[in-house]
């Protein structure tokens, strides 16, 4: 599992909100590591568990990062749904079962086929299933419940397809970036940046290293609304410099020929 002490979020605040720095360096060796567990593991490796977030919290306590506590306490209070999130639903029972996509509603509640409304108030992603599976063993004897969040995140700047997505937070930032048509030939992947409400919640530097590891939505916390945005390779602006580079020759040589 991942190392808290190495992992803690360090926050700097903002003048509209706030701006998350991570200690990603541990990740590759702890997700090469969870990828060798059995594939009946308890949930996927692109999840944190309410465990790990507690540890985390443990953690940024012992290094006062009142900032960082905040977050990760709030993730843990409040959960990880949003209204307008969608959440793919199947459910086997018997012979037969059933399928459908619900809509997460104001306060956080959802509608079941048949059965009622839950609230997802407190959830966190990797609690999804054996929160639903309880929930409807209420109703139904025994059933085994698949289930996959969609989040909708902004996908900006140079990108083949820029625009809002619908997309697993349990994939890979890299893959949700190819899901929007992947970079343009312009495109400077060492300029992307996650954005919260108009603030840079991951920069350049961390999303990098994101990128890289393969880190899922889940691991960087992000949520609906979120907009991740791909930068442009800078170019040398010789529409501008030629012409002044032209006009400087020209008043050169005028002054050399006035000047024999």
């Amino acid at each position: 599992m991942y190392n808290p002490a190495q992992m803690v979020m360090v926050l700097n605040t903002l003048s509209k909100g706030f701006a998350l720095g991570f200690a990603f360096a541990v990740f590759a060796t702890s997700r090469a590591a969870s990828a060798q567990t059995p594939a009946s593991a308890e949930k996927p490796i692109n999840f944190e568990t309410r465990a790990e977030l507690k540890a985390l919290e443990k953690a940024a306590a012992a290094k006062d990062d009142n900032a960082g506590l905040y977050l990760i306490r709030y993730r843990l209070e409040h959960g990880d749904f949003r209204e307008g999130d969608r959440i793919i639903l199947r459910v086997v029972r018997g012979s037969g079962g059933f399928a459908d996509t619900l809509m997460v509603r104001a306060n956080k509640q959802v509608q079941l086929p048949q059965v009622g409304l839950l609230s997802l108030e407190g959830v966190l992603r990797s609690e999804l299933v054996p929160t639903l599976t309880a929930y409807l063993s209420k109703y139904i004897r025994d059933p085994v419940v698949e289930a996959k969040q969609l989040v909708r995140v902004g996908i900006l700047g140079s990108v083949g397809r820029p625009g809002f997505y619908y997309v697993p937070p349990d994939i890979p930032l890299s893959d949700v970036l190819m899901g929007a048509g992947g970079p343009t030939g312009g495109a400077d992947l060492g300029r992307v940046s996650v954005r919260r409400e108009g603030d840079v919640i991951i920069d350049e530097k961390n999303t990098r290293t994101a990128l890289t590891n393969g880190m899922s939505l889940d691991f960087l916390h992000m949520v609906a609304g979120d907009e991740i945005s791909v930068g442009q390779q800078r170019q040398f602006p010789w529409m501008f410099v030629l012409p002044l580079a032209s006009t400087a020759v020209g008043l050169w040589l005028t002054y050399s020929h006035s000047h024999r």
